[in-house]
């Protein structure tokens, strides 16, 4: 495995990589590289990487948990929850439901990244200014990846349980699954070894040089979307949860599999990431067989 990694990073100048793999129960990791071309260390099993977008399902993974704890319904208007929630449309925003915000059928304008701050308001600040996001397609009605819905999402939990987004998370998620080494928090990151963005500059000569990617830590308004930092092995114990119906390794079913496999079944069709959606999870059928998963992408 090792060496076909190093292939690849090659072949895509890729400065770091970890990479894990669960196959017939047994768990696999194998690191390669650097975590950083100005101050290299080499990467590790135990190396942070920011994750990305894979943060949505584990903010849909709580969302489930509240379902199952009858704390939240996602066929609820949001304003229920939100009353104070507006977009410029109206319509949209009386009816929109977590379950629109969880399978990306908003319609709203998705790409909507707003620096609201470090405070514990951020998520609030941030949701406030989407009363000016103008509708791009009928609510319910198209699948259009949708960042601002995600961060409305983890509005909506934080409402809830009147606690910041990331201690839901860490109490619902991070803490039950053994996940000691996931963050939001740059603070919480930079004190354990963390692999950073690059990009590649063309010269106009042609000549290729590779450079850190800044800034490097994500708005706090963005954690519910794709903010969370992890390692490869933190990672393989959150699939393992989900290809275990919701078991810890532990043992304990901290998910009920009925709820797990509704995250899984299609719901709608998606864009050109995939096939279809789940609750949050992007589905698709190859040769019969269906596959979940989700990527995730930040700068560098």
């Amino acid at each position: 495995m090792l060496s076909t990694i190093e292939e690849l990073m090659s072949a895509t100048g890729v400065p770091g990589a970890a990479v894990g793999i669960i196959h017939n129960g047994q768990r696999h990791t194998a690191a390669a590289g650097i975590t950083n071309h100005d101050h290299p260390l080499p990467v590790t099993a135990d190396t942070l990487f920011q994750i990305g977008s894979i943060t949505k399902t584990m903010t849909a993974t709580v969302a489930m948990r509240f379902v199952e704890a009858g704390r939240l319904d996602l066929d609820t208007p949001i304003q229920h929850y939100l009353p104070q929630f507006q977009l410029q449309d109206e319509t949209a925003a009386t009816q929109a439901t977590m379950r629109h915000l969880l399978t990306h059928m908003g319609g709203w304008v998705g790409d909507y990244f707003e620096n609201t701050g470090a405070g514990d308001d951020a998520l609030a600040r941030y949701v406030a200014k989407m009363a000016d996001l103008p509708q791009q397609v009928p609510l319910g009605t198209l699948w259009s990846y949708n960042n601002a819905g995600f961060s409305l999402a983890g509005h909506v939990l934080e409402a809830i349980a009147d606690k910041p987004y990331e201690t839901i998370v860490q109490e619902e998620l991070f803490d039950p699954l053994g996940m000691t080494m996931s963050f939001f928090f740059p603070g919480d990151v930079m004190v354990h070894r963390f692999a950073v963005g690059h990009t590649v500059i063309e010269s106009v000569d042609g000549t290729r040089s590779t450079t850190v990617a800044t800034p490097w830590p994500l708005a706090r308004s963005a954690n519910a979307a794709g903010a969370v930092t992890a390692t490869v092995n933190d990672m393989l114990d959150y699939a393992q949860f989900h290809l275990q119906h919701g078991r810890t390794n532990e043992g304990k079913q901290w998910l009920q599999a009925a709820t797990v496999d509704a995250m899984q079944r299609p719901l709608a069709k998606a864009g050109a990431m995939a096939s279809h959606v789940g609750i949050s999870w992007l589905l698709n059928e190859i040769n019969g067989i269906w596959t979940v998963g989700h990527g995730g992408a930040t700068n560098g």
